[in-house]
């Protein structure tokens, strides 16, 4: 049983750091269990594939991951905000509307995962690991004062806008607007592909491989798009 417990979560971790969206798992190649002394694997079921993911415990690269990129989504949302009703180009506007539209339902779903894996009590989470243990400060999902051994630099994720680059955002017009947002945009989700591929490399939760594979597929797509607009 240990056997097929450590085979099978090994092909979840690989599925989840390469995936493409639920379906895509769904066509690869079979996770396979391996079967009794002198019997061949046999296709294992998707209730022993997640019975087996379950028990895979978070690292602090997942940790770390999704703290950050719950900031980052934060402030695409803000970028949108910033050009809503002013992007001259419908198209443009269109992928804005649908970048706001996408990222706040991811931002809920990564503190949702914190919630039940980072921050809920131990006792009731046997994957708890203790990271950020306190639960959310003031501040944001952070755990609390000096308790989170995640130590997070907001200011020096890739693909962050300043401050100065937000003003002149906000204060542009005409078509300056829409190559302004293109750029800080394709900049910021270049930014977000750059973190995912770090997640895909160093994390090790199923869920937090997934979407950082998401974060890859879909700010790609969005990157596309744009230059497609702007090519016109």
């Amino acid at each position: 049983m240990r056997r097929w417990v450590l085979a099978a979560g090994a092909a979840v971790l690989i599925t989840g750091a390469t995936a493409c969206s639920s379906s895509d798992s769904a066509d690869g190649p079979p996770v396979l269990a391996p079967g009794a002394p002198g019997e061949s694997a046999s296709p294992a079921s998707q209730e022993q594939i997640d019975a087996a993911s379950e028990t895979i415990r978070h690292n602090e690269a997942d940790v770390e991951y999704v703290l950050m990129m719950i900031e980052h989504h934060g402030q695409a949302i803000t970028m949108t905000d910033l050009v809503e009703g002013r992007l001259e180009n419908d198209d443009l506007a269109l992928i804005a509307d649908r970048i706001s539209a996408a990222q706040g339902p991811e931002i809920e779903a990564m503190e949702g995962w914190l919630d039940t894996n980072v921050y809920g009590p131990a006792e009731e989470n046997p994957n708890h690991q203790g990271f950020c243990a306190n639960g959310p400060s003031e501040e944001g999902h952070h755990g609390g004062e000096g308790d989170c051994p995640v130590n997070l630099d907001h200011d020096d994720m890739p693909g962050m806008a300043s401050e100065e680059e937000l003003t002149e955002l906000e204060e542009a017009d005409g078509a300056d607007i829409d190559e302004l947002f293109v750029e800080l945009m394709t900049a910021h989700h270049e930014g977000a592909i750059s973190m995912a591929e770090d997640e895909g490399a160093d994390g090790k939760h199923p869920d937090a491989l997934k979407m950082a594979a998401d974060v890859m597929v879909e700010q790609q797509a969005d990157i596309n798009r744009m230059a497609e607009v702007m090519d016109q």
